[in-house]
């Protein structure tokens, strides 16, 4: 969860010197607003420590860890991510949540109606009377004058996000564009909610068994053929891979700080992250 205070006053020398290459990279006013925000963050194991290592650095005013049980012990539930979420939009305070599970990590960002500003290069205007040859179209291309552009977009709920009815004839098409990685995750978060924990290599067999069993069960029910995810993703779900944890630690601590400065386009809404692919992909999936 992020919220905002009101920016106010300017920076000392000191922080301009601490803080050069960020305000460089995103300006001062951004900055600023970095520097009159708080942040909570849930769960602190490797992906928690990754996300709280880059806001620190990038100069938010607060952060709150907050971990009830023995650090890297359990993350939330589905059921406390989609109550926490609702809390989080009745107050209009911006929600992001995140887990890697093995190979695989995730983000899914609800900022609510976000409004932001887009760095975008001016099209060179051509004089009346001027050919338009080569080297005029080279001119529009090439001008090196930006301008800020305002945007808004709206987020749906994790809830939504989650509850997508793929038997409908429209979203079929969709559904061939959607990366496996989201019906992992439904798999993974109701396997959390069923055995209180998340897949252990000390009983990899056994649970091994249950994500299967759990597979068809989800993708039934989400009206979605279980073969859509192969069975051997249960050989990649296991522990937090180190390497994971920092690629989607940093994608997170990024969207945040976007989110903060409403600098740049989030990402709306999820971000699936593929260790061993290597790559990740942005989905908006929810509601139409």
């Amino acid at each position: 969860m992020v919220e905002k205070e009101e920016a106010g006053g300017g920076i000392s020398e000191e922080e301009a010197a601490q803080y050069d290459r960020q305000i460089r990279l995103w300006g001062l006013e951004a900055q600023k607003r970095l520097r009159a925000s708080r942040v909570l963050l849930v769960g602190m194991k490797g992906l928690g420590a990754e996300i709280a290592k880059n806001l620190i650095l990038a100069g938010v005013k607060g952060l709150t860890m907050l971990d009830p049980e023995q650090v890297c012990l359990t993350c939330c539930s589905r059921d406390v991510i989609v109550k926490v979420d609702q809390i989080c939009h009745k107050n209009s305070i911006k929600f992001f949540t995140g887990d890697v599970f093995g190979y695989h990590g995730y983000t899914f960002a609800n900022l609510g109606e976000h409004e932001f500003v887009e760095e975008k290069t001016k099209v060179a205007k051509v004089s009346q009377g001027v050919e338009d040859g080569p080297d005029t179209k080279r001119a529009k291309l090439d001008s090196s004058e930006t301008t800020m552009v305002k945007k808004k977009v709206v987020f749906c709920s994790v809830k939504e996000a989650l509850e997508v009815d793929w038997s409908s004839e429209k979203a079929k098409p969709a559904l061939k564009r959607t990366a496996s990685d989201y019906f992992l995750l439904q798999v993974l978060l109701k396997f959390r909610t069923d055995k209180g924990r998340d897949p252990s290599s000390d009983t990899f067999g056994e649970d091994s068994e249950l994500l299967l069993q759990i597979r068809n069960d989800v993708l039934d029910s989400l009206g979605v053929n279980p073969d859509l995810l192969p069975e051997d993703f249960v050989r990649y779900c296991f522990s937090e891979m180190a390497p994971v944890c920092a690629v989607v630690g940093g994608i997170l601590a990024q969207e945040i700080v976007k989110a903060l400065s409403q600098r740049d386009p989030p990402h709306n809404n999820f971000f699936f992250f593929d260790g061993m692919k290597g790559n990740g992909i942005v989905e908006c999936l929810g509601p139409k």
